[in-house]
């Protein structure tokens, strides 16, 4: 699967920084599987930015959710995540 990150710089080696809990979707590294979407993010606060591509290879061990529609289920994950309480709701 093919993933775009946006951004105002290159990333080769995507990480997860811990450093702000309430965004959206919590920690994370954002991508979509959107270009357009990632083409926004990257020149979102002005000036040069950069579409970051990816080849994504599935990985069960990893603890993942996702939401094909915007429903009740998912507006419940974004405000846990704004308000800081996302452990309780994936523990």
């Amino acid at each position: 699967m093919v993933l775009y990150h946006g951004s105002k710089n290159i990333v080769e080696y995507p990480e997860i920084r811990k450093t702000v809990y309430n965004k959206d979707f919590y920690f994370g590294f954002y991508c979509t599987s959107f270009r357009e979407q990632a083409e926004r993010w990257a020149t979102r606060f002005g000036g040069k930015g950069y579409i970051n591509i990816y080849q994504y290879t599935a990985d069960s061990k990893l603890n993942c959710l996702k939401f094909s529609t915007m429903t009740e289920e998912w507006l419940d994950f974004i405000v846990a995540c704004r308000l800081g309480s996302l452990i309780s709701m994936i523990s």
